[in-house]
């Protein structure tokens, strides 16, 4: 008995202290707000929508400590709508992967994952700007003759900057930081029986990021079964950085983005910044210039960008925004289109001006 006892003992305290190197947290960003369009498909309009500032997103992430300084580790992430409650895409259609993670080795995941367009250009090159900069920012504009699937238009985040979407059935490694300097790949599977690369993706990326300033690269090329059937797609790369000015950051970035089969391209370029201006208070500023070549009949379009915040608490904001975009081209196809606005202008002229709500949990 005494020996059953001891036994219970010992096993209950291993128990216990697995269950303390082990942890899931849930998690998730609540955005809220009022819009004014200047011009959606002719008309002004009002709206409520959510998920502007940053997505409405929810998951479970955890980690478990494995000795020797590797860890266990996944992320569950969800998307859905505010205003209904309405799951957008799958459950966990933002992120699903699971990996392990070396304090000497670096990270290895599996799964439905960001490529490094994102997580390189956007997380890590804006660093301590990224809260501040809506999805209204970033890139989309006169050109659906790109022709990118998936996506509400040919040229919904058109660079993938915002992260509107994953590589599934992707293998990704993300070395450890060297003295600010970091790597990574990842490889998307296609799945096709007897053509390997059919279908696949594969991306990259670089960091070297200091106290003061950040340099940041990568490049995307993701193949879609509505692209030549699976042999050609879209591929982006691009280049920026941040350095801190004054009390605040200005940052600058360039991306590229090509469709390999049809030949349309877009340049992109964009220079911004953030400041504290008081107590609780940042302002964000951005102005970005996109440019189609021929076969996008020389689409271009000028957009400007602000957003004020101010913070309530560390996990509660609230903020206005604004962006004004104009669009011009050759043909008549140039009409403007902020990313995730409610829709279209019927003109080469929409700006969108927003109040709202922000809460991390």
């Amino acid at each position: 008995m005494k020996k059953l006892l001891l036994s219970a003992l010992c096993a209950a305290c291993w128990t216990t202290a697995a269950h303390a190197q082990s942890s899931v947290t849930l998690y998730g960003l609540l955005d809220v707000g009022v819009t004014a369009l200047s011009n959606q498909s002719g008309h002004r309009n009002i709206v409520m929508d959510t998920g502007v500032l940053v997505p409405n997103l929810f998951g479970l992430r955890g980690t478990e400590d494995l000795g020797g300084g590797v860890k266990a580790i996944f992320d569950l992430e969800g998307q859905f709508e505010m205003a209904t409650g309405a799951s957008i895409g799958n459950l966990f259609g933002r992120q699903a992967w699971v990996g392990l993670d070396s304090d000497r080795l670096g990270t290895l995941t599996a799964g439905n994952q960001y490529d490094f367009m994102f997580t390189s250009l956007s997380a890590k090159r804006l660093g301590p700007e990224m809260p501040f900069v809506s999805l209204t920012n970033l890139r989309q504009g006169p050109f659906d003759a790109l022709g990118k699937p998936l996506a509400p238009s040919g040229d919904f985040d058109f660079d993938r900057t915002a992260g509107a979407q994953r590589v599934s059935n992707s293998v990704k490694y993300q070395s450890p930081v060297i003295d600010g300097l970091s790597f990574g790949g990842m490889y998307g599977f296609g799945n096709q029986a007897g053509a390997f690369g059919n279908q696949s993706a594969y991306s990259f990326g670089a960091d070297y990021q200091q106290s003061t300033f950040s340099i940041d690269a990568a490049y995307t090329m993701v193949k879609y079964a509505a692209i030549n059937n699976g042999n050609d797609g879209i591929r982006n790369f691009g280049v920026g950085g941040r350095i801190a000015v004054l009390k605040g950051w200005a940052d600058v970035l360039y991306t590229n983005t090509h469709n390999t089969f049809t030949g349309a391209a877009i340049n992109a370029f964009e220079i911004g910044g953030t400041y504290p201006l008081m107590v609780n208070t940042t302002l964000a500023l951005a102005y970005e210039y996109m440019k189609g070549n021929d076969v996008l009949e020389n689409n271009k379009a000028h957009q400007v960008n602000l957003t004020l915040d101010y913070t309530l608490s560390k996990t509660t904001d609230v903020y206005i925004s604004a962006a004004y975009q104009h669009a011009s081209g050759d043909g008549n196809t140039a009409t403007a289109w902020i990313l995730d606005t409610a829709g279209p202008s019927s003109s080469g002229n929409q700006t969108a001006l927003r109040v709202g709500m922000r809460h991390f949990f």
